[in-house]
């Protein structure tokens, strides 16, 4: 599948994601990872990066890719885990207003401002929400697994971070696989 190099997201998930693969990969798993990246990538991944700039987001799949092959992982739990690390270091920093005084619901209610604000293309929006339980989707843009893994470790993290028990998600669509929209499902306690 060819790669679209115009749908970027801003430096903060980026740097996340460095921060996880720098704690969870030794220099030598790190290095093989970097060594795999698009040319214009490899160098400018491997030093900070700032909040403001962006990344197109096939670079970032392509890093969370690599860092769970080097790692020995799945994907899907390489990106559960990644996306967790991301919804935790978001709550150090813009949302932690947001978290300590919303609950599950509450919070998904930003989701959309969210998402726009690290986001180029795509919406994400509630499309069903009751007491207990949540639908996000996310629309205009089309997912690969990696970032469908990253997303659904992110939504169960923040869950998590509001006080949310028995937790779960499921990512029922994917735009990835043909599905016009990725959709995940996410229940609490």
């Amino acid at each position: 599948m060819p790669v679209d190099e115009s749908v970027t997201v801003k430096g903060s998930p980026v740097r996340s994601l460095q921060r996880f693969i720098e704690a969870n990969l030794s220099p030598a798993q790190r290095e093989s990872v970097f060594s795999t990246l698009p040319a214009a990538w490899r160098d400018r991944l491997r030093g900070p990066i700032l909040p403001t700039e962006t990344v197109p987001v096939y670079v970032l799949n392509r890093l969370t890719e690599e860092a769970a092959k080097a790692k020995g992982e799945s994907l899907e739990e390489f990106g559960r885990r990644a996306g967790h690390a991301a919804a935790s270091d978001a709550i150090k920093g813009i949302y932690r207003f947001f978290a300590l005084a919303l609950t599950p619901g509450a919070l998904l209610s930003k989701a959309t401002q969210m998402w726009t604000s690290l986001y180029n293309r795509g919406e994400l929006r509630v499309t069903s929400q009751t007491e207990h339980s949540a639908k996000l989707e996310l629309t205009n843009m089309v997912m690969e697994p990696a970032a469908c893994a990253r997303m659904l470790g992110w939504i169960e993290r923040m869950a998590e971070l509001t006080g949310g028990t028995q937790i779960r998600v499921r990512h029922t669509k994917c735009s990835a696989t043909g599905s016009p929209c990725c959709e995940w499902q996410l229940d609490w306690s």
